[in-house]
């Protein structure tokens, strides 16, 4: 794998949950599943399943720096971080015109492009780039990240994530430390 390296230029850098490698951020459902259902060796899980596991530990997790919460109600998104974070924005916007007519439009949220506003740049060596991804297999709900691929061998800024809503209305906290997007370099 290329060497990859994580950056930041926050004070409080030291309170953020690092990126790491993604086998670091198996999800709890994955944790807990036995290798097979039964005692026949063809009744295999997941757990078992090659393709499933490198998908699920490729590359780097980048997890949500601090704790947020999202109100979501009649078509209205409010999202909050803790008013001491180091970072002076945290969530953005984009102008649906800029992904006019996608799958999701129609949704509740669909038209309302959003951007988590991430602290880190990555770099990689000559020749590498990065795509970036919801975390494979860990079967978030709520958001959908906007896949992207970035080229972190002449790319030298903090990447955002795009995302749209895709969970119901409520009320909901994310943990700080929660697998935000998988970065998977090439």
């Amino acid at each position: 794998m290329a060497q990859v390296k994580f950056f930041a230029n926050y004070n409080q850098l030291h309170s953020f949950p690092h990126p790491q490698k993604s086998s670091k951020f198996l999800p709890k459902y994955f944790r807990n599943c036995p290798q097979q259902t039964t005692d026949d060796p063809q009744s295999g899980t997941v757990k078992r399943c090659v393709p499933f596991l490198d998908a699920l530990t490729n590359g780097f997790i980048i997890p949500l720096w601090a704790e947020c919460r999202v109100v979501a109600t009649n078509g209205d998104i409010n999202i909050q971080f803790p008013h001491n974070l180091a970072m002076p924005e945290s969530v953005s916007t984009h102008d649906y015109d800029q992904i006019r007519d996608h799958p999701l439009c129609e949704s509740k949220y669909g038209k309302m492009p959003l951007k988590w506003v991430n602290p880190w740049g990555i770099e990689t060596p000559k020749g590498y780039s990065c795509l970036i991804t919801s975390p494979l297999n860990h079967m978030e709900t709520k958001f959908k990240i906007l896949d992207g691929i970035v080229d972190t061998d002449s790319y030298y800024n903090q990447i955002n994530f795009p995302f749209i809503w895709t969970g119901e209305d409520g009320d909901f906290t994310f943990p700080k430390g929660m697998p935000l997007v998988q970065v998977i370099p090439f």
